[in-house]
């Protein structure tokens, strides 16, 4: 399961005036509307409807997003729908998406039909090599950090700077790319393409470093088009322009970890912290009958601002999340734990005493 970790110390929230967007494509609209309906059955156990509704789906729209392919071909082998379930594996080997080495022996043993998959899908290589260039020069620095950023923080400023703003020039040349254009080598098993840290690193809250580009128009433009997944546009969008509109801190799961190696080297260790977690921890809010007043209308507002970007509700959302405990089958974006880094036991166990433990 994928853990995003939030380093309390890297940055500070500051109140700034944040911009409406919208998705006004109705054939995406229709789109993103079904598979959140899929992703729902999913969740419920109905994997035929679900089925049907991946099917209808995928007529409407002939690039459909991978990870969408990727559950469908999972519900699909669950009902034991083969053909379909072979259609959507060809069009994701076809992507180049990284399955494990015993994932077609163990799925599809007619070992001679799945070898004679052709794939006519035509990437920009020069595109993805570009791209790939910069997301080596973004990671340059971090990496020979060990994790102490600040260490390098001048050389990771100067380096975010560059990219940042030749992606941008790329992206409002040649168009926001995605696994149709460049496949999905540069990508992680979530479909999460490598160069969106790029556009990650440009956080509109970062305090080491001011922000050089704001990518929000373009990601806009590329969910109106289908290149990007509503949740991913939105996680972007927030980083960007500094706001909570999608979701909130309160409707995290939280899994505290305890590394208590030097602070200023936040990721040292953290393979081996990980292996001595403490999950599963929610806010009060995380249930509707607790929210009362202001946490309601706190959903309520966020509601609003999901629909506008083809998002599921924050309480479908919600749900997902906590399938995504005991079942990792599919992809489901926005649905990751979130691991909180402590160095210190008692700052953890103060934290604790306000959240419920759900597992």
């Amino acid at each position: 399961m994928k853990i995003f970790f939030r380093f309390l110390f890297l940055f500070s929230c500051i109140s700034v005036s944040s911009q409406t967007f919208g998705l006004t494509n109705k054939k995406i609209i229709a789109y993103y509307e079904t598979i959140n309906m899929a992703e729902n059955k999913i969740i419920n156990n109905e994997l035929d409807s679900a089925n049907i509704l991946y099917k209808k789906a995928f007529l409407n729209n002939q690039q459909p997003l991978g990870k969408d392919l990727y559950n469908s071909m999972i519900v699909s082998l669950k009902i034991k729908d083969k053909d379909h379930a072979f259609s959507q594996y060809r069009s994701l080997k076809c992507l180049e998406y990284p399955f494990d080495e015993n994932f077609e022996a163990h799925n599809f043993p007619d070992l001679k039909k799945a070898k004679e998959i052709k794939c006519k899908t035509s990437f920009d290589i020069a595109y993805r090599k570009t791209l790939d260039s910069l997301f080596i020069i973004d990671q340059h620095y971090r990496k020979i950090s060990g994790g102490d950023y600040a260490k390098y923080q001048k050389e990771i400023n100067k380096n975010d700077s560059i990219v940042s703003t030749q992606l941008l020039k790329l992206i409002q040349t040649k168009g926001f790319p995605n696994e149709y254009d460049l496949g999905l080598k540069s990508a992680d098993k979530s479909f999460f393409q490598n160069f969106y840290l790029i556009v990650w690193h440009q956080a509109a809250n970062n305090i080491k470093k001011p922000q050089v580009v704001n990518f929000s128009e373009d990601i806009v433009k590329a969910l109106n088009l289908g290149k990007i997944t509503p949740d991913n546009a939105a996680f972007l969008l927030d980083l960007n322009n500094n706001t909570n509109n999608y979701s909130s801190k309160h409707f995290d799961i939280m899994q505290f970890i305890n590394n208590s190696g030097d602070p200023k080297r936040p990721h040292d260790n953290i393979e081996k912290s990980l292996a001595d977690t403490d999950c599963c921890y929610v806010h009060v809010w995380f249930f509707p009958e607790n929210r009362e007043e202001k946490g309601g209308k706190l959903v309520m507002e966020i509601d609003k601002r999901r629909k506008n970007l083809g998002m599921c509700s924050l309480d479908d959302n919600l749900k997902k999340k906590i399938f995504n405990l005991n079942n990792e089958d599919y992809q489901f974006p926005q649905a990751q734990i979130v691991g909180m880094n402590f160095t210190k036991d008692t700052d953890k166990e103060n934290l604790k005493k306000h959240f419920i433990k759900i597992k």
